[in-house]
């Protein structure tokens, strides 16, 4: 299998899972921080202040985890070499 395509598959599920996990934890710290649940930006009875503040934390925070986790997958996929990784998917 080539290099790239490991690559992309092994980010791909990384950053879906680790994304999955972030979400709800992000979740829980604003539900935390502001003693409410996080507001559907959507809804118009939801203040816009509010509205803003959990779009612009939910997106910066999965925007940066997702970025960060894409990195460090690339750079052990290429410093790991394609023969270990086949090994690996061969056990």
């Amino acid at each position: 299998m080539d290099k790239a395509i490991i690559e992309k598959i092994y980010t791909a599920i990384a950053t879906a899972l680790i994304s999955f996990a972030a979400g709800f934890a992000l979740k829980k710290i604003w539900a935390k921080a502001t003693g409410s649940e996080p507001p559907d930006p959507e809804d118009p009875d939801v203040p816009t202040k509010q509205a803003v503040g959990w779009f612009l934390v939910s997106g910066v925070g999965l925007g940066a985890i997702q970025l960060l986790i894409s990195r460090t997958i690339h750079r052990r996929v290429r410093t790991m070499g394609l023969d270990q990784l086949r090994d690996r998917q061969n056990s």
